[in-house]
C-alpha cells in the first residue's frame, strides 16, 4: 500500500512512553536548530507520543517556534499537572477498588475509573493548544495549518475498549481511510479527547468518551505503528521511540533478584505492548522495500519502497527514572514502591509516569545529544529522496 504516484512526503511517527516521551522533544530540538523553516506534511502521534504530535501539528509558527514551545511544555511539566497525586485522592481510588475487587459484582457506591484522576493534564492540553472559545476541547491550528497547506494530514491512534479496535483519528485534506484486520482509519475533527483517549495508560489513567464508545491508549493494539503515515502519503518516514535496545552484551542481564515483583512484570508488558511494534513494524518495512528493490519498476505496479530512518534512545530510560523516584510526591511514591519498584533495577513501568522535570530536563538532554551524534544521517534524511534509507 505504498503509491508511486504520490509526491515525495515526509512524514514523523511518535510513539507512546508515557513520560519518556519526552525524548522525542529531545530529537525535534536538533531538528528544529538545523532546519528551522522544516515543514513535516504528515504526523502521526500515538499515546503520549500524541501530545507531541498535535502540538506540531496546531502550532502557528515555524517549525523552530513549535519545537521551542514544545521544549517549554515539557519541561514545565510536573506530576499534579498530570494527575492528582494527594494523599486523599489516592486513598479514594484504592478503597473504591478494594470495595470493587471485594463486591462480588454488586455495584457499591461510585464504581472507579482509573487509579489517578487525569483532569489537570486536560486543563494543561486546553491551555497549550489554546481551545477554540466555542468548544474549549476543539485543537481550530490544526484545520488552521491543513488549510494554509502547512499539513496534509495528522494522525492521532486510540483502542477502543468496546471493540477492542485500533482506532486512527485522520485530520487532513482529502485524507484516506482503511480498514484492516483490528484496525481502522477514521476521518475526523481531532479534539482533545481524541488526544487524552490516546494516552489513557490502561487501569492508571481513566479511559475517554468518544462518541458511544470508551476509548483508551493507542498503543495496545497499535501492531503497525508506521501504517498510518504510509496510508496518508509519506514516501520518507522519520520514527522516534522510546525503546532503548540493549547492547547484546546486556541482553541476558537481570534487572531483579528473587520473585519478580508486580512494578517489574508490568514494565515487561508495557515495554512489549507499547514500545516492541515498531521494531517489527521496522523490520517488516525494511524487508518490503528488499523485495522491491529486486523487482523491475514496470512490474511493481501501484509499490514503491520507502526510506525509513528510525532513532532511539542511547541509554536505558528505566534505569534513569530510579535516580529521581525519590523525588516523587510522598503519597505516589509511597504506592509505587509497595508495586515494587526498588526491588527493579529498570523500573520501566515507573519511567512513564515519572513527570518529574529533572527526569523530563535529562531526557531532553538526552534525545538532543543522540540526534546530534546521529547529525550528518538525519540531515541527509530530511534533505530528500536521495537520502538512502538508515535505521540504527
Amino acid at each position: 500500500m505504498l503509491w508511486t504516484e504520490e509526491p515525495d512526503r515526509l512524514g514523523i511517527v511518535l510513539g507512546g512512553g508515557g513520560a519518556r516521551a519526552a525524548y522525542q522533544v529531545g530529537f525535534l530540538r536538533f531538528l528544529a536548530q538545523e532546519h528551522p523553516t522544516l515543514e513535516i506534511p504528515v504526523i502521526s502521534g500515538t499515546s503520549a507520543g500524541a501530545i507531541n504530535a498535535v502540538h506540531l501539528a496546531a502550532h502557528p509558527g515555524s517549525f523552530e517556534e513549535a519545537v521551542e514551545s514544545l521544549t517549554e511544555l515539557w519541561q514545565s511539566l510536573t506530576v499534579d499537572q498530570v494527575f492528582r497525586a494527594e494523599g486523599a485522592a489516592l486513598a479514594r481510588t484504592l478503597f473504591r477498588w478494594g470495595v470493587r475487587l471485594l463486591s462480588g459484582g454488586r455495584r457499591i457506591g461510585k464504581a472507579p475509573q482509573g487509579m489517578v484522576d487525569t483532569e489537570p493534564l486536560r486543563e494543561f492540553l486546553r491551555n497549550a493548544l489554546g481551545g477554540d472559545q466555542g468548544n474549549p476541547d476543539w485543537i481550530p491550528g490544526v484545520r488552521e495549518n491543513i488549510a494554509r497547506g502547512r499539513l496534509t494530514a495528522l494522525a492521532v491512534t486510540s483502542t477502543n475498549y468496546g471493540t477492542g479496535q485500533s482506532i486512527t483519528w485522520v485530520e487532513g485534506q482529502d485524507a484516506q481511510t482503511w480498514e484492516r484486520p483490528h484496525r481502522v482509519g477514521v476521518e475526523t475533527r481531532i479534539t482533545l479527547d481524541h488526544v487524552m483517549a490516546s494516552s489513557a495508560l490502561p487501569f492508571f489513567f481513566p479511559a475517554i468518551s468518544i462518541g458511544d464508545d470508551w476509548h483508551g491508549d493507542g498503543g495496545i493494539r497499535q501492531t503497525a505503528p508506521l501504517s498510518p503515515t504510509l496510508h496518508l502519503g509519506a514516501t520518507r518516514v522519520m520514527a522516534v521511540s522510546t525503546r532503548y535496545l540493549p547492547r547484546r552484551s546486556e541482553e541476558g542481564e537481570s534487572m531483579i533478584q528473587g520473585y519478580p515483583p508486580p512494578a517489574q512484570v508490568a514494565g515487561v508488558m508495557l515495554n512489549a505492548i507499547f514500545l516492541d511494534a515498531l521494531e517489527s513494524d521496522a523490520a517488516n518495512l525494511e524487508r518490503l522495500n528488499s523485495l522491491l528493490e529486486r523487482i523491475p519498476t514496470d512490474v511493481r505496479g501501484d509499490l514503491r519502497p520507502v526510506q525509513l530512518f528510525t532513532s532511539r534512545p542511547s541509554q536505558n530510560l528505566g534505569r534513569l527514572a530510579a535516580d529521581y523516584e525519590s523525588k516523587l510526591p510522598q503519597p505516589f511514591r509511597f504506592l509505587e514502591r509497595g508495586l515494587g519498584t526498588k526491588e527493579t533495577r529498570s523500573p520501566d513501568s515507573l519511567s512513564m509516569l515519572m513527570f518529574q522535570p529533572d527526569y523530563l530536563g535529562r531526557l531532553i538532554e538526552l534525545g538532543e545529544r543522540d540526534a546530534e551524534r546521529r547529525g550528518d544521517e538525519i540531515l541527509a534524511f530530511v534533505k530528500g529522496p536521495q537520502s538512502a534509507r538508515r535505521t540504527d
